[in-house]
């Protein structure tokens, strides 16, 4: 039986590389992952592209913070919501 990976994403202001980012995760070749994409209050644009590739694709999940953490605490975060037994930063 295949194991469930949860891939963690921090995100901050990353328009210009979050649709290459996801499309990186979509193009792999195990089929059995989920994407946790943590919002660290953006500004730019990033929940909006984010929220387009949640639409193609149900194993994409977003956390959108209400205020700034940091990086560090956004993938704790991550870990706490994550069902996978591997997980990937």
């Amino acid at each position: 039986m295949s194991k469930l990976i949860s891939i963690i994403t921090p995100v901050y202001n990353a328009s210009k590389y979050i649709a290459e980012t996801i499309e990186s995760v979509i193009a792999q070749t195990y089929r059995k992952w989920e994407m946790i994409i943590i919002d660290d209050c953006s500004y730019d644009g990033s929940k909006k592209i984010i929220k387009e590739f949640m639409k193609r694709d149900g194993r994409i999940k977003l956390i959108e913070l209400d205020q700034n953490k940091g990086p560090a605490l956004a993938r704790n975060i991550g870990t706490k919501i994550a069902r996978g037994t591997i997980l990937l930063f």
